[in-house]
């Protein structure tokens, strides 16, 4: 898998909140020398503050995707649709427990000198309601998961569950 990392030039992160994706892509970012974008910065005016309009968005990314080399992390599905297709490698970070993902929401607000309260507990009650979702809820709205969203890229997709499975993959990525 390493040597799979280190030729790719073209990497998608992707996955809920609190998974770890900005981190694993400040470490691939580093260690590849491939500059990395978060889809937050193409969803805000001003970071978790007021929404671009949705083209502008769009339209941003998708500047970024022709690049020859880029690691994108995210969790916006419109703003990641566009690179799957040219993604050398997508990396699915998906755990199965939600007290691993609370948690590190509830670090993260911690260690964040821009706290808000009121925004971490819409994020924690956002996760279990994700994680509560039913499959026959998210078809009658019309929502796809993430599974199937990058089905048909199967071939070039990681899922790493753990935290664990993460800290592996940038340590083997940093031993070459």
């Amino acid at each position: 898998m390493k040597n799979k990392i280190r030729s790719a030039k073209k990497i998608l992160i992707i996955g809920d909140l609190g998974r770890g994706k900005t981190t694993l892509a400040e470490n691939l970012s580093e260690e590849l020398d491939i500059p990395f974008y978060s889809t937050d910065d193409f969803l805000y005016e001003k970071k978790f503050s007021a929404y671009k309009e949705k083209s502008k968005s769009i339209s941003e990314i998708s500047e970024i995707y022709k690049k020859d080399k880029w690691i994108v992390e995210g969790t916006t599905h419109f703003l990641l649709k566009n690179g799957l297709e040219p993604a050398d490698i997508i990396i699915y970070l998906k755990h199965d427990n939600i007290f691993s993902q609370w948690y590190s929401i509830i670090k993260r607000y911690f260690k964040r000198e821009d706290k808000d309260i009121l925004r971490t507990f819409w994020l924690l009650w956002h996760v279990l309601y994700k994680k509560l979702q039913t499959k026959s809820s998210r078809i009658k709205n019309g929502q796809m998961t993430t599974y199937e969203r990058i089905e048909p890229y199967k071939n070039k997709v990681i899922i790493l569950k753990t935290f664990k499975d993460i800290d592996e993959l940038i340590k083997s990525v940093k031993n070459i």
